[in-house]
């Protein structure tokens, strides 16, 4: 009985991926390799296979057989990536630097290349990589987080702005970045538009705790005694603030206690701005 060609068995191969049957689709590359040990793009598909299904050691072997039959930029990347997943990040730079070497405008080359820096703690190459890709790929939110994380342990707080608007202006809702861009806003001084992310940040997120644990870590005593609303003693302590500021803090608590956050957010901040004596 006459058995098919290689190259037919590939398209049944493929066929198989494509309806979701792995092992079906393995045992065809196999098969094919068994019959023709050169028949490159089998160990490509088959690479591309095992890594899709987390079993990198055969994928690696695979990828490393396409190669010596011929170089391309895509199996190069391949390599790269299962590398850093086994967190080999000099071999991976190796495999990545070959890969953009091949192809300059394939910016995954040089976006895995800059996590690869960062792994090495190399953040100048790591940068540089991340704004390489920024001019291929501008709204790559991968590349504007690392930047804007490098940038902002350097206390370079204008250019972490700069990334993380970049970044809000294309997930208005992601609360860590808010998070981030109160937290630079308020090192810098400009405490006002501080308190306008906070305020974001707890209309946005139900499960946001910072304002409610900074208050948990505050006496009470104001608040629990049994004389007076809790009006009369936002009055109280309203006439009493220009000679102790610490009553900010109580006051603050009184409006959370009232149930309008804004306010009480507005007189937390009033607090951190005084001077410390």
């Amino acid at each position: 009985m006459k058995t098919s060609s290689p190259s037919k068995r590939f398209k049944t191969a493929v066929r198989f991926e494509k309806e979701g049957n792995a092992e079906k689709a393995i045992n065809e590359y196999l098969h094919i390799l068994n019959v023709d040990p050169n028949f490159r793009n089998a160990y490509i598909n088959l690479g591309s296979l095992y890594s899709r299904m987390n079993r990198l050691n055969e994928a690696m072997k695979c990828y490393k057989a396409a190669l010596s039959l011929g170089h391309d930029y895509i199996t190069y990347f391949n390599v790269g990536c299962i590398y850093y997943k086994i967190g080999k990040y000099t071999n991976a730079l190796n495999n990545l630097e070959k890969s953009a070497e091949m192809n300059n405008n394939f910016a995954v080359s040089i976006l895995v290349a800059g996590l690869c820096h960062s792994r090495l703690n190399n953040l100048q190459e790591a940068e540089n990589n991340f704004l390489e890709v920024l001019k291929f790929w501008p709204e790559n939110r991968v590349a504007l987080t690392a930047l804007s994380i490098i940038y902002y342990n350097k206390n370079s707080f204008n250019k972490s702005l700069m990334m993380l608007n970049k970044l809000l202006q294309l997930d208005a809702d992601n609360i860590k970045i808010r998070e981030l861009k109160s937290d630079i806003l308020l090192k810098i001084g400009r405490i006002d538009e501080s308190i306008s992310e906070v305020k974001v940040i707890k209309r946005k997120s139900a499960s946001y705790k910072y304002y409610d644990e900074y208050i948990q870590s505050i006496p009470v005593e104001t608040l629990t005694d049994k004389y007076g609303t809790i009006e009369n003693k936002i009055k109280s302590l309203n006439g009493t603030i220009h000679t102790d500021s610490n009553n900010l803090i109580s006051l603050s608590l009184c409006y959370l206690l009232k149930g309008d956050t804004d306010v009480a957010i507005d007189y937390l901040f009033k607090f951190k701005k005084k001077p410390i004596n």
